[in-house]
């Protein structure tokens, strides 16, 4: 082999050698290191229950609530979810969540929709909070009606009555005389028996005893 080949062949072993080495370089250089996820931490997580009733109800009041209103919503949810837990299912019909969605008028299917465009986790308290207040605030043309009266209200009895039927309008075949709607702002209800309605009531009194000397939310 004589020597111009020779030096040809090394010429391009130099060229070939040199291209490996600026790829390489430079899939070094343009590696980046791989992104690591959000870990979302659920701040109620490791709350006990009265930590919980205590975050929810400035939860509601930042909401623009008042003591009343915020009470009576939270008698509902004492009742549907004793545990305060954004996870409870109803193992007969399905309900799910702190306020228990069904299917009935795609409200469930609504609550995963707005999460999603949200960008919150549907088992999350915030995410349903924010959601029941995105009903009432208008979302929902049953639950709106409570708009103005859970903003305004200082009767924490009044506000829970109308919360249970307006916005949990679980109507029952099953109940004491106790449990008979007597309010206004839906007169369509008016007369009909309602799932543990006096329980949600003396709750959300309770609540409205414990809380509103408690808390002064500037309004």
């Amino acid at each position: 082999m004589d020597i111009e080949v020779l030096v040809i062949l090394a010429i391009l072993l130099v060229t070939i050698v040199t291209l490996i080495v600026i790829n390489v370089l430079h899939k070094d250089e343009n590696q980046t290191e791989p992104e690591t996820a959000a870990v979302w931490e659920d701040p109620y997580l490791n709350m006990t229950l009265d930590e919980k009733e205590e975050a929810i109800y400035k939860n509601l009041l930042n909401a623009g609530f008042s003591p009343a209103g915020a009470c009576g919503i939270m008698g509902s949810i004492a009742v549907e979810s004793p545990d305060f837990d954004p996870l409870a299912v109803n193992e007969k019909n399905g309900a799910y969540g702190l306020f228990q969605w069904t299917n009935d008028g795609n409200r469930k299917q609504a609550l995963t929709e707005y999460c999603k465009e949200h960008d919150m986790y549907a088992d999350s308290i915030d995410a349903q909070l924010s959601f029941a207040i995105y009903e009432i605030g208008g979302a929902d043309p049953i639950a709106c009606r409570l708009d103005r009266l859970l903003r305004e209200t200082d009767d924490a009895y009044t506000a829970a009555a109308e919360f249970t039927v307006g916005f949990e309008r679980c109507i029952t075949d099953e109940a004491r005389r106790a449990d008979i709607y007597t309010g206004s702002l839906y007169p369509e209800f008016y007369g009909k028996h309602y799932q543990s309605l006096s329980k949600r009531i003396n709750k959300a009194m309770n609540y409205y005893n414990r809380f509103s000397a408690s808390f002064n939310p500037s309004r």
